[in-house]
């Protein structure tokens, strides 16, 4: 048997799994890195070119960069534009003034808003005057410069006075303008707030002012005040004493002292403390005779024949109570601001 030995096959056999292998170039092998401390570096992808996860947006598409730039969109559908405001929400709300300057313009819809209005002004009327007598206020403060000049001197000078009798009119008492015995709360308001300037200007000359002090000098004045006015009333009460004087009466006459304090301090600041204490017993005295003469026709009218001669003298010392406690209270209130 002869065998071909030029046919042979020299060397050991080469093993080729992909016959295709041969027909393409060889791919070149992956570079390993040089050192040995790289093992877990990152092999970039795409030949080094950043990725793209907008899938391709066109470079003129992309929102430009700077400090008020919105972020790159990585969604797959158009992304929210930021909102501005437009003229849309304008036009709506005058659109929806127009409408009602329109709607008010109706003359039905004036006449029901103006009768709505009136309604409830009257209710808010009517709720005030269950707690301050609004209508009663201003009786007292119905007054004009005669009277309050006429009053002032009756004030300081009541002894040749004759006529102390309240004119009457269909069963209601004339207005202070019109009647200078009649009581008022003008006279009184307006005392109060001067005492409360000049306790002020006394307190500055003593070097003591400060707005601490004054207002508690206001607020003791007025809580005094008050508190006269409630022991009057109890002692009516207790005394059973019925009388034609209103809280509002007694409120007025009490305070009428107010005006001799301030004459008092005022005098005292120009002249001295001896100034004071002459101004402070002579008011005393008129105003003392004053209230004396004009409550006593409002607590024992003349010719009234049920009042007792018993009752009679529990209104006498009613009386004297009222105008004796005047001067004790003028000087509490102001010996300190001399």
């Amino acid at each position: 048997m002869n065998y071909n030995h030029t046919g042979a096959r020299r060397g050991k056999p080469k093993r080729v799994l992909d016959p295709s292998a041969g027909l393409s170039s060889p791919s070149p092998a992956p570079q390993m890195p040089s050192s040995p401390y790289m093992y877990n570096q990152q092999v970039p992808m795409n030949n080094g070119m950043p990725p793209d996860y907008g899938f391709n947006v066109p470079e003129q598409e992309r929102p430009p960069a700077g400090p008020g730039a919105l972020p790159p969109s990585y969604g797959f559908g158009p992304q929210p534009q930021p909102y501005t405001p437009t003229s849309t929400r304008n036009d709506g709300f005058a659109g929806t003034s127009q409408f009602a300057s329109q709607l008010l313009n109706q003359p039905v819809v004036a006449n029901v808003a103006m009768q709505y209005g009136s309604d409830l002004a009257n209710a808010g009327k009517q709720q005030i005057e269950k707690y301050v007598p609004v209508t009663a206020l201003k009786y007292y403060f119905a007054v004009d410069t005669d009277y309050v000049i006429t009053k002032l001197i009756l004030l300081f000078f009541p002894f040749t006075h004759k006529d102390w009798s309240i004119k009457y009119e269909q069963d209601n008492p004339l207005q202070p303008r019109y009647e200078k015995n009649a009581p008022d709360m003008y006279i009184p308001t307006m005392a109060f707030l001067t005492y409360v300037v000049v306790a002020g200007l006394a307190l500055g000359t003593q070097e003591k002012f400060t707005p601490e002090q004054l207002g508690i000098t206001a607020s003791s004045a007025l809580a005094w005040g008050i508190l006269e006015l409630l022991v009057h009333i109890i002692t009516l009460y207790v005394m059973n004493l019925e009388t034609s004087l209103r809280y509002l009466d007694l409120l007025a006459y009490c305070s009428y002292k107010y005006v001799g304090i301030n004459v008092a301090l005022l005098m005292s600041l120009i002249f001295g403390r001896l100034a004071y204490y002459i101004i402070l017993v002579y008011y005393s005295g008129s105003l003392g005779f004053f209230l004396t003469r004009s409550l006593k026709l409002r607590v024992i009218p003349e010719g009234h024949s049920s009042y007792s001669a018993i009752g009679n003298k529990r209104r006498m010392y009613f009386i004297l109570f009222v105008s004796g406690i005047q001067s004790v209270l003028m000087w509490w209130l102001s010996y300190h601001l001399v």
